[in-house]
């Protein structure tokens, strides 16, 4: 059987499949049921302090599109889109470390993670609950200071990091408080990505995620009102050549030592092998998750293995690169005829 394995800061993961944090990794059972799928690890529903961030998920709005952008009769269908709006995790926080520390237990147990998830409103208060997680058992963090939605949401709900230095600051700060892995994903929606990622590096990122969805804008013709009422996060298929383009100039500015993760665009196993080729040492995906439920996993994870097998490809860690590593510039592919 192929090895699936890859390492990813300081983690062993059992293959390149994570999923990504949304409502469906929001309680303890559906962070089991996700783990039980076979994913590698499981980034677990985003939570800060804010009231406000909170009370955004109790009016929390998503809608499937079809390649024509009506709303699409399957959302599991190929092809569609993810529209929404959304909030961070409505308990306690102490209720939801407990639900995390056991979920990771859990995990454990099965060769897996379950990865806590922050997203910055206060970011000393941010550090403490990092510290919290940390103590109670939880073994990895994922930091997001990429979430669409702070553009839109009330001010001082969620951040959305832009500029360099404040990159630098917030990890930083984070980094200061907990020894555990610091994932930290990054927004590419009108920034410069590169610049964000080697300052989060720089400030002790161990790993980088890249990229969160694009925040959009629809009119519905019908209507002619905004779908949602208002603007939304987007993602689907189309976004993968983005997000990768943006893994793959990672890779080439920061090195191929720096551990990076794909996100915003994986639909099946071929994007999975697609984000490792571009320099990610695994990939997150979530929408398919969110409208196909965990079988979603179970199905990424069988055919990467397929993908493996099929290609004689002995360890699936191997691929990481190999594509990024022999891209041409313009004039080299006007040169060599584009191969």
């Amino acid at each position: 059987m192929p090895d699936l394995a890859v390492e990813l800061a300081g983690l062993r993961l059992k293959n390149p499949v994570i999923c990504g944090s949304g409502e469906a990794a929001a309680s303890g059972p559906a962070l089991r049921e996700l783990v039980d799928a076979g994913a590698a690890a499981v980034v677990a529903k985003s939570a800060n302090e804010s009231d406000a961030a909170r009370a955004q998920l109790a009016s929390a709005e998503y809608v499937a599109l079809d390649p024509a952008w009506r709303e699409a009769a399957d959302p599991a269908a190929s092809g569609t889109s993810l529209l929404n709006r959304s909030g961070l995790v409505d308990v306690p926080f102490e209720e939801w470390v407990a639900t995390l520390a056991a979920a990771d237990a859990y995990a454990a147990e099965r060769d897996g993670y379950v990865i806590a998830s922050l997203i910055v409103a206060d970011l000393d208060r941010a550090a403490g609950m990092a510290a919290e997680l940390e103590a109670a058992g939880v073994r990895a963090l994922e930091l997001n200071i990429g979430a669409p939605h702070g553009g839109e949401a009330e001010p001082g709900a969620i951040e959305t990091v832009h500029e360099s230095e404040r990159a630098g600051a917030v990890v930083a700060r984070v980094r200061a408080a907990v020894r555990m892995p610091l994932l930290v994903k990054l927004t590419a929606d009108g920034v410069d990505a590169l610049a964000t990622a080697a300052a989060a590096r720089a400030a002790g990122a161990d790993a980088l995620v890249i990229a969160g969805r694009h925040l959009g804008f629809l009119p519905d013709p019908e209507t002619r009102r905004p779908v949602l009422g208002t603007y939304g996060a987007v993602g689907g298929g189309w976004a993968l050549p983005l997000s990768l383009r943006w893994v793959a100039k990672a890779r080439e500015r920061l090195g191929p030592d720096v551990p990076l993760v794909a996100t915003n665009g994986v639909r099946t196993g071929a994007d999975v092998v697609r984000c490792l080729l571009a320099g990610a040492r695994a990939a997150e995906a979530y929408t398919v998750v969110h409208q196909g439920g965990a079988a979603a996993l179970v199905r990424l994870v069988a055919e990467v293995e397929r993908y493996a097998a099929d290609h004689d490809v002995d360890r699936i860690a191997d691929l990481v690169g190999e594509a990024a590593d022999r891209t041409l510039t313009y004039a080299q592919a006007a040169t060599k005829g584009g191969r």
